[in-house]
């Protein structure tokens, strides 16, 4: 064994580098054995990092762990070296791995510390975890999330409540299951169209403004709507709107939930027709009569009106219970509210008190007499026989009326009164109507009275035509006449203001009117008149005569009976009679002119007609009321009749001046240019055989 310190190769003039060591064999099995386990080591760490990098194609700088890998590599070399330089020293290989290895970690070193910020700003494993547990809390909740918007969807889609989401514009963009199956529309007729296609025109505008109004402030609105289904059907809806807003709370659509209410409606419109209408007859009951009441009381008091309160009570209704039992009874109590009902306008009220008792509310009356006139026509319908389950019934009616403002202005003042008349009329015999007020009821009593001896006037021979001339302001001579009825009734002298109204009201001006229009026809063709086709006849027709719609066959019908030339017909009109409803006047008075007849306009100036109606009217005369000619002498009136002269003029239209009773009245409208005249000053209305000899004792051209 060589204890040298030293060796000495003969061939390099080095030292081996085993020979560095004392040669101890501990020594250097201890280094050999380190080396080893130093360079396998070294070797499993860049096998291991490559293997992570093949894995991990994700790893961050993955060419830094590369580097750093190889630089493990060769350190584990050097160490190799080491181990193999014992034996067989190559100092030359193992200084250029070591100078590899020196570059390896130089370059390492230098790289590695730039990266240093950017590896530090890689989360932590804790970061990690604790990102990963946020990320998983996350995805819990969107789970979640996901379950209830899956449990929200499935109660929207068999919700019986429909559902709807528009965009701002209204344009529907779902709707659920419930609102095809409600409104009967198919999803392609309905998705993209604004959500007014089921709107029904019937909810007021004041609705809609309010619902805009709540909604673009953000808020939701509830409220009902009458919508309409695909097939033309109205459904009620409780509706309930909501906008949704974004995170910058502006609106994006709007979320409505519909529920179809049309059941509850009918429960309540059936409870509320419980609560106001009689079981029985159907007929309002006593609280919607009070409530009727005090709403015709207010708009009486608002327009000086005047209306009636009846009370109606069955005669000897008891006797009918008892001897063909209630269930006929009943049967006759809803057969006289009908016959009642029939005889009133639609805006009146009957009601049914109980019992045989009943209640009217006649509106608008022109006098107390017209709800005489309503009573009668009630007592007459009434008494006419029922015939109920093969039993013939009689039973007549007993009325008390009071009238509002004159008996009373309160509801229970009106409704006392017009019991204690009711009771006055049973004790005066029943079968029969008393007013409350004693003048009133004398009024309705006389006019009574005329309306039966008008029915029995014409058979009895009673009425006659007189005729008053017209004059031509220009030549001084007759140029046609107004015909006006006269009645000698055997009540006495009855002048026509009064009797005609009450023809009017009656029903029986029509048939008068034919027998003015044939009479006087008949009239103007005597011989006398023959060849005078500038000689006319005047008649005038009331408002309801005008309205007539059998007017326009009547008038022909007469003329081809009595051979009259139409030319020579002249036909007086009211303005009020053409106001009530211009358009049909305009018809009615285009029909006449088509006969060939001239039209006027009877008492111009006391009406309200519009000149712009006025220059429709097919009119060839205007004829001045004598309340104006009367007082022609005055400024004002004066003024008017120069005005209406100027106007007719203007219009091409002829004027005639009515009620002329002085020279003054005469020379003031020649000097005006009225064109004719009618008064006392030059006659009074005559029978046809004086007017004959008045037009011979002229000279006529």
């Amino acid at each position: 064994m060589n204890f040298l310190p030293f060796a000495y190769d003969e061939f390099s003039g080095f030292l081996p580098h085993g020979h560095c060591y004392l040669w101890q064999s501990d020594l250097l099995w201890l280094h050999v054995v380190s080396d080893a386990l130093i360079v396998c080591s070294y070797y499993s760490i860049p096998f291991a990092l490559f293997y992570l990098l093949i894995k991990r194609k994700d790893i961050q700088f993955g060419w830094i762990y590369a580097g750093f890998g190889l630089f493990i590599f060769l350190c584990g070399t050097t160490h190799l070296l080491s181990i193999w330089n014992i034996w067989v020293p190559d100092y030359w290989l193992s200084g250029i791995v070591k100078a590899a290895t020196a570059v390896s970690s130089v370059a390492t070193a230098l790289l590695i510390w730039p990266l240093i910020p950017q590896a530090l700003a890689i989360p932590s494993q804790a970061e990690l975890m604790a990102a990963n547990r946020a990320l998983a809390d996350e995805v819990q909740s969107h789970r979640i999330t996901l379950h209830e918007l899956r449990k929200l969807s499935s109660a929207i889609e068999y919700s019986s409540g429909m559902v709807v989401i528009t965009d701002i514009d209204s344009r529907i963009q779902y709707c659920n299951p419930a609102f095809f199956s409600i409104t009967g529309y198919r999803r392609d007729e309905v998705i993209g169209q604004k959500v007014n296609l089921i709107k029904s025109d019937l909810t007021s505008a004041e609705t809609y403004e309010q619902l805009w109004a709540t909604l673009h402030s953000g808020n939701a609105w509830h409220g009902e709507f009458l919508n309409r289904k695909k097939n033309g059907d109205l459904f009620w809806c409780l509706e309930s709107i909501a906008p949704v807003l974004d995170e910058h709370d502006k609106v994006t659509n709007f979320v409505s939930v519909i529920h179809d209410i049309s059941d509850r409606k009918d429960s309540e419109q059936l409870i509320c027709h419980m609560a106001y209408f009689d079981p029985l007859t159907d007929l309002p009951n006593r609280s919607l009569f009070s409530e009727r009441l005090d709403q015709a009381i207010a708009y009486a008091k608002r327009n000086r009106g005047l209306f009636s309160v009846m009370y109606l009570d069955l005669d000897k209704f008891k006797h009918v219970n008892d001897t063909l039992g209630h269930t006929i009874g009943d049967k006759l109590l809803i057969e006289v509210g009908r016959r009642i009902n029939a005889c009133l306008r639609e805006q009146e009220t009957v009601a049914r008190l109980g019992g045989d008792e009943f209640a009217i509310i006649s509106l608008q009356l022109h006098t107390p007499a017209d709800a005489g006139d309503i009573a009668q026509r009630i007592i007459d319908v009434v008494k006419q026989a029922l015939v109920i389950d093969s039993h013939s019934v009689f039973v007549s009616a007993s009325i008390g009326i009071s009238v509002y403002p004159d008996d009373a202005t309160d509801a229970p003042q009106l409704i006392k009164h017009a019991d204690d008349a009711l009771y006055t009329a049973k004790r005066h015999g029943r079968n029969k109507f008393e007013f409350y007020n004693a003048a009133a009821n004398a009024k309705a009593m006389r006019r009574m009275t005329i309306e039966s001896h008008l029915r029995k006037a014409m058979d009895r021979d009673e009425f006659s035509l007189r005729y008053q001339p017209e004059i031509d302001l220009k030549t001084g001579r007759i140029c046609g006449a107004e015909a006006l009825l006269r009645w000698n009734s055997q009540l006495g002298a009855i002048g026509p203001d009064e009797f005609i109204l009450i023809a009017e009201h009656s029903g029986i001006i029509a048939e008068l009117g034919v027998w003015v229009l044939k009479k006087a026809c008949r009239d103007f063709s005597r011989p006398e008149f023959s060849g005078l086709n500038q000689l006319k006849i005047a008649i005038n027709l009331s408002a309801r005569q005008f309205k007539h719609a059998g007017l326009f066959a009547d008038v022909k019908r007469v003329l081809e009976e009595t051979g009259f030339p139409s030319n020579r017909l002249q036909l007086e009109l009211t303005e009020t009679a053409l106001m009530d409803d211009v358009e049909s006047a305009i018809e009615q008075m285009q029909m006449l002119k088509g006969l060939g007849i001239e039209l006027a306009i009877d008492d111009f100036g006391t009406g309200f007609s519009s000149l712009s109606y006025l220059r429709r009217f097919p009119v060839d005369t205007l004829k001045i009321d004598k309340s104006f000619v009367g007082d022609l002498v005055d400024a004002d009136d004066a003024c008017i009749v120069r005005s209406i002269i100027g106007l007719a003029h203007g219009l091409k239209l002829k004027v005639i001046a009515e009620g002329v009773e002085t020279a003054a009245q005469v020379q003031l409208l020649e000097e005006y240019g009225c064109d004719q005249a009618q008064g006392y000053w030059y006659a009074a209305p005559a029978k046809i055989e004086d007017f004959c000899r008045l037009f011979q004792s002229k000279t006529q051209v």
